[in-house]
Protein backbone atom coordinates (compact mmCIF):
# COMPACT_ATOMS: atom_id res chain seq x y z
CA UNK A 1 0.00 0.00 0.00
CA UNK A 2 2.81 2.53 0.44
CA UNK A 3 4.31 2.27 -2.42
CA UNK A 4 1.25 2.58 -4.12
CA UNK A 5 0.78 5.48 -2.43
CA UNK A 6 4.77 7.05 -2.98
CA UNK A 7 4.17 5.98 -6.51
CA UNK A 8 0.91 8.69 -6.93
CA UNK A 9 1.60 12.03 -8.59
CA UNK A 10 2.49 14.52 -6.45
CA UNK A 11 -0.10 16.51 -5.89
CA UNK A 12 -2.23 13.40 -5.29
CA UNK A 13 0.03 11.84 -2.80
CA UNK A 14 -0.21 14.87 -0.81
CA UNK A 15 -3.88 15.35 -0.54
CA UNK A 16 -4.45 11.45 -0.22
CA UNK A 17 -1.35 11.63 3.04
CA UNK A 18 -3.39 14.80 4.45
CA UNK A 19 -6.73 13.22 4.17
CA UNK A 20 -6.10 9.41 5.56
CA UNK A 21 -2.62 9.25 7.16
CA UNK A 22 -2.68 12.47 9.12
CA UNK A 23 -6.56 12.41 9.30
CA UNK A 24 -7.01 16.26 8.50
CA UNK A 25 -10.76 17.14 7.23
CA UNK A 26 -10.90 18.53 3.55
CA UNK A 27 -10.49 22.20 5.35
CA UNK A 28 -7.51 21.57 6.84
CA UNK A 29 -5.91 19.48 4.15
CA UNK A 30 -6.74 23.08 1.56
CA UNK A 31 -5.15 25.22 4.16
CA UNK A 32 -2.36 22.79 4.74
CA UNK A 33 -1.44 22.77 1.39
CA UNK A 34 -2.61 26.34 0.19
CA UNK A 35 -4.85 25.02 -1.89
CA UNK A 36 -8.74 25.29 -2.67
CA UNK A 37 -11.20 22.96 -1.38
CA UNK A 38 -12.20 22.13 -4.63
CA UNK A 39 -8.51 20.97 -5.77
CA UNK A 40 -8.08 19.15 -2.28
CA UNK A 41 -11.55 17.06 -3.16
CA UNK A 42 -10.69 16.33 -6.96
CA UNK A 43 -6.83 15.34 -5.54
CA UNK A 44 -7.81 12.89 -3.17
CA UNK A 45 -10.84 11.55 -5.22
CA UNK A 46 -8.50 11.14 -8.35
CA UNK A 47 -5.97 9.21 -5.77
CA UNK A 48 -8.03 6.99 -4.39
CA UNK A 49 -9.51 5.73 -7.84
CA UNK A 50 -5.72 4.90 -8.81
CA UNK A 51 -5.38 3.55 -5.38
CA UNK A 52 -8.24 1.53 -6.18
CA UNK A 53 -6.89 0.46 -9.69
CA UNK A 54 -3.28 -0.20 -8.41
CA UNK A 55 -3.88 -2.24 -4.78
CA UNK A 56 -7.52 -3.01 -5.14
CA UNK A 57 -7.43 -6.52 -5.85
CA UNK A 58 -4.99 -7.16 -2.90
CA UNK A 59 -7.46 -5.68 -0.58
CA UNK A 60 -10.10 -7.61 -1.32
Amino acid sequence: MLAAVRALPERERQAVVCRYFLQLSEAETAQVLDWPVGTVKSSTHRGLARLREEVGDELA
